[in-house]
């Protein structure tokens, strides 16, 4: 079926689809390439049963009963927001995954499906959530997955070289409490000066000030 394309990475594939031949097809195109491959017959199995630890991408099927893919989609935003979602559509479903895209959806496919496309979206998904899933780890590594948002607002001021009359102003707040917020940036961050604090910083997250 899917003879003489490479997956160019690794990774897992996470389908949720109520259909049990549309489940078999992706899954035998999927381990085809050498992916591994959970299957989930509904929104409520895969929110129960989904291990965020097999870093990969979903195929999610908008029309779903009981628990829908978007709502399925929603649920994932909040518990495991770098998890790229793949929806699949009927043709009457387009603009609801359209809608889901403009809230962080990675694309959506029609059935029925081109195996190519789907092969090249799913490779493409994976390399985001490992890249995403090494990002994570190198936060949790450097401190920074540990900071409080005020924490975060303090140390994008730091690493735009602000002082601390101007950070406090911006944020509403009192020297004083910027000054504890330094001292404890310094401890998680693990940091002994502020100019090692700031390289900790960006070479963790070097697009911390687009945030």
């Amino acid at each position: 079926m899917a003879s003489g394309l490479e997956c160019s990475n690794s990774g897992t594939v996470h389908i949720v689809d109520d259909d049990t031949q549309v489940r078999g097809f992706i899954h035998e195109v999927m381990t085809s390439i050498g992916l591994s491959v959970e299957e989930y017959a509904s929104g409520e199995e895969f929110m129960s049963r989904f291990d965020a630890a097999r870093v990969g991408c979903v195929l999610l099927d908008i029309r779903m009963p009981r628990v829908t893919g978007p709502e399925v989609h929603d649920w994932l935003r909040t518990k495991h927001p770098g998890v790229p979602v793949i929806f699949l559509t009927g043709y009457a479903d387009v603009p609801t995954a359209v809608r889901a895209m403009r809230q962080g959806a990675f694309d959506f496919l029609e059935k029925p499906f081109n195996v190519q496309q789907l092969i090249e979206r799913v490779n493409e998904a994976n390399r985001l959530a490992q890249k995403e899933d090494q990002h994570r780890k190198v936060q949790e590594e450097s401190g920074l997955a540990n900071l409080t948002r005020r924490e975060r607002d303090v140390l994008k001021g730091i690493v735009a070289g602000q002082r601390n009359k101007l950070i406090a102003a911006e944020l509403g707040i009192s020297e004083r409490t910027v000054e504890t917020h330094r001292a404890n940036l310094m401890v998680k961050m693990k940091a002994q000066s502020v100019a090692e604090l700031v390289t900790l910083t960006l070479a963790a997250d070097p697009d911390l000030l687009e945030h």
